[in-house]
């Protein structure tokens, strides 16, 4: 019988050591079934939605464009008016939900997995032969609020909340949490300047009025 408990360490954030053929059968499991989907044009829209409702954890009234690459799709939470466009990377061990109204750009990584930066940690040997065969990796969830837009390229590392009606910048590496209603980018991604406008509901209302910058936070 397959030893499960990796899985229920992965899901729990814990340490465990990686490739692991149980992990292994369900990714090509979901693999299967993500590249049946890959072959459907984006087009049929109601073909591609009664698939991705049977892979993805939770699938609003929202749209993904293929090609889309993912683990298993079932850590995957996509809210309503979700838009996904085309060769974004889902390492979805943990958790990736992202609110209603979000839009991501092409390209876009969501890698929810990382490994001990320290060599002798990382990396794991055969009991038997002392010959490395692996590596530790432990999953953290990525969340992204509502109305969102994360630009071409970005890279949203495990651990990470974006806060609704936030942009992040095209290419931006994005390691730790960023608030609601602000424009940020950058290597690590950094907060560059609010989302202001003349109106008590600052998202979604922007007249055109030029903002002021502020500096950046140290």
């Amino acid at each position: 019988m397959a030893d499960t408990s990796v899985y229920d360490k992965m899901r729990a954030g814990e340490p465990y050591a990686g490739p692991h053929w149980y992990l292994l059968e369900l990714q090509m499991q979901a693999r299967q079934k993500l590249d049946a989907l890959n072959t459907v044009s984006n087009a049929d829209l109601t073909s591609r939605a009664r698939l991705l409702k049977g892979m993805l954890g939770s699938f609003g009234e929202s749209f993904v464009m293929s090609p889309v690459t993912w683990e298993y799709g079932t850590h995957i939470h996509l809210g309503d008016g979700v838009f996904i466009n085309f060769e974004c990377v889902f390492l979805d061990g943990a958790d990736v939900s992202i609110g209603d109204g979000t839009i991501v750009a092409p390209r876009v990584q969501f890698l929810t997995a990382a490994h001990p930066i320290d060599p002798g940690t990382r990396v794991t040997r055969s009991p038997a032969t002392g010959r490395r065969n692996g590596a530790v990796v432990t999953n953290k969830p990525i969340t992204i609020g509502t109305d969102c837009w994360i630009g071409a390229g970005a890279i949203i590392l495990g651990g990470v909340s974006i806060g609704d009606g936030t942009t992040i910048g095209a290419g931006s590496i994005v390691t730790r949490d960023i608030p609601s209603d602000v424009v940020a980018a950058g290597n690590p991604c950094r907060v560059i300047r609010p989302i202001m406008a003349n109106s008590e509901d600052i998202r979604g209302r922007w007249d055109g009025a030029v903002q002021p910058h502020r500096p950046l936070p140290s």
